[in-house]
């Protein structure tokens, strides 16, 4: 009697344990975007090469940059929706066709209720959002990885859906898909495909 009573006593500690494990903080998330593009590699970093330009992402409106492709260069993306965001440049390496950056400010679409309290919604739902962009020759052609490394951007337990993991996602994907495919129409034929990867 006693060994059922520890066995369901076990159950019940496990059951609740997964709860607890649901109702987690933020998870930092890895995605890995690349894709092929029919044309030379030195091409199609010579589109992408200057951090203070960005005008193949097609969401861009605008950039204002100061410290050009130094480390430590800012850049402020004016985005088409009127939203804004701000990236410092924190390494860069012309001989690797690489270049690594971080978002340190963003604009808000506005604030919803949740839990009690006013929360922002930034124009990208992360946190803690950091990036890098390379070029690599393959057999002639060019393969553009694009990896993002991010934190949902709502920090407390039971997120509401407008700062959840999945739209963080979502709107990582949204961002480098879009400016990936872009690419590919600038420089390559527009025909190639973007694969997604997401680990956490």
């Amino acid at each position: 009697m006693k060994k059922t009573s520890l066995f369901v006593s076990a159950a019940l500690l496990m059951f609740t344990g997964t709860g607890i494990v649901n109702a987690h903080g933020p998870v930092r998330g890895k995605m890995t975007a690349t894709v092929t593009i029919d044309a030379p590699a030195a091409k199609v970093w010579e589109a992408i090469k200057n951090y203070d330009d960005m005008s193949w992402h097609p969401s861009i409106k605008s950039v204002k940059g100061t410290g050009g492709n130094d480390k430590g260069a800012t850049r402020v993306l004016t985005l088409n929706n009127g939203g804004s965001i701000t990236e410092e440049l924190k390494a860069y390496d012309a001989g690797k066709m690489a270049y690594k950056y971080k978002i340190t400010d963003m604009s808000s679409t506005g604030t919803i209720k949740h839990a009690g309290q006013d929360e922002e919604i930034p124009v990208l739902p992360v946190g803690n959002y950091a990036a890098e962009i390379a070029v690599e020759d393959k057999g002639g052609k060019a393969e553009v990885e694009w990896v993002a490394t991010y934190y949902r951007a709502y920090v407390n337990n039971n997120p509401p859906a407008e700062l959840n993991e999945e739209a963080a996602d979502k709107a990582v994907t949204d961002v480098l898909t879009t400016g990936l495919k872009a690419l590919d129409k600038k420089v390559g034929t527009g025909s190639a495909e973007v694969k997604i990867d997401i680990k956490r």
